[in-house]
C-alpha cells in the first residue's frame, strides 16, 4: 500500500510581506494524497502582493529537494499562480521530496511555502484510473502568462493567427502534437488506455504542426483534445473545453480552460 504525507508550511506573513500558499485544484497534490512512484505529480503555489504595502512582486524561486527547479520573473505583477509537475523515477530511492517556493517583492520582502511529499509503494498499475487536473492558461497581449504550465506539457502559444484571429497553439521543439476529437479524452480512463492510445497514434497518425480553432475575439466552448509527446518522451492529453476573450486597448486577454491527463 502506498502512503503519502504532504505537509504545507507558509510564512506567517508579518505586516508588509507578500503572501503565498499552495495551489488547491483537482489533480494537484494536497494533504493525504496517494502518489505512486511512477506518478506525474502536479503542484502549484498562489502568491500576491502584501495587502498592507501593495508592493509589486519581482520574482519566484521554486526548488525541489534544495535544487533549483524554476525561476519566474514576476515584475509588475500583484498576483500570480504558478503550476508545474514532475515524475518520480522508479529507479530512484523512494523517500521524502520537498517542494519549496520563495516569492520576493520590490521592497525585498519575501514569503515562503513548501510541500513535503513522502512516497512509498508500487508503480501505478495499467488498470489504475487516470485523474484529470484542470488548467486555466492565459495570454494578455504579448505576455504569455501561462508559459511555464504550457511548456511543461510540450506546448507553446506564440501568438494569434492574424488573418483569421484564432489562437495558435504549437508543439515545442522536439515535441509531437496530434489534434484529435475531444470525446476521446473521457474514453481514456486508465494508464493502460493512455499507453495504448499513444502507441496507436505513433503507428498510424501524422503529427500536426499547429492547432487553430479557438477564437481570439469571442468567448466559446470547445471539444478538442491535443495528444502531446514532450521532448522527454512523456505523454500528455490536453482537453480544451472553453475560452474567454476580453478586448483591451492593446491586444486581448484570452483564457483557455480545460483538463489534463
Amino acid at each position: 500500500m502506498c502512503l503519502v504525507s504532504i505537509a504545507f508550511f507558509a510564512s506567517c506573513n508579518p505586516e508588509g510581506q507578500p503572501t503565498i500558499h499552495t495551489y488547491i485544484e483537482e489533480g494537484y497534490v494536497t494533504d493525504g494524497d496517494v502518489v505512486h512512484i511512477d506518478d506525474v505529480v502536479y503542484f502549484g503555489f498562489v502568491m500576491a502582493s502584501s495587502p498592507v504595502s501593495n508592493s509589486l512582486l519581482t520574482n519566484l524561486e521554486v526548488k525541489i529537494d534544495g535544487v533549483a527547479w524554476e525561476t519566474v520573473d514576476l515584475t509588475g505583477k500583484t498576483e500570480y499562480t504558478y503550476t508545474s509537475f514532475f515524475a518520480f523515477d522508479a529507479k530512484e530511492i523512494i523517500g521524502e521530496v520537498v517542494i519549496s517556493a520563495i516569492v520576493t517583492d520590490a521592497t525585498g520582502q519575501i514569503a515562503t511555502a513548501s510541500i513535503t511529499v513522502s512516497v512509498d509503494g508500487e508503480p501505478q498499475s495499467d488498470d489504475d484510473p487516470l485523474i484529470a487536473s484542470t488548467f486555466d492558461w492565459s495570454r494578455k497581449g504579448l505576455d504569455l502568462e501561462s508559459a511555464d504550465a504550457m511548456h511543461a506539457v510540450g506546448l507553446d502559444w506564440p501568438g494569434n493567427y492574424r488573418d483569421e484571429v484564432y489562437v495558435k497553439i504549437v508543439p515545442m521543439t522536439g515535441c509531437s502534437m496530434y489534434v484529435l476529437d475531444g470525446d476521446d479524452f473521457d474514453a481514456i480512463e486508465t494508464q493502460g488506455d493512455k499507453d495504448e492510445y499513444f502507441a496507436w497514434l505513433m503507428e498510424n497518425a501524422t503529427p500536426d504542426t499547429e492547432y487553430k480553432e479557438i477564437s481570439a475575439y469571442h468567448d466559446g466552448t470547445y471539444n478538442t483534445m491535443l495528444a502531446v509527446i514532450d521532448a522527454n518522451g512523456e505523454c500528455h492529453l490536453v482537453h480544451f473545453e472553453k475560452a474567454t476573450a476580453e478586448l483591451l486597448t492593446a491586444g486581448a486577454l484570452i483564457h483557455l480552460y480545460g483538463a489534463l491527463k
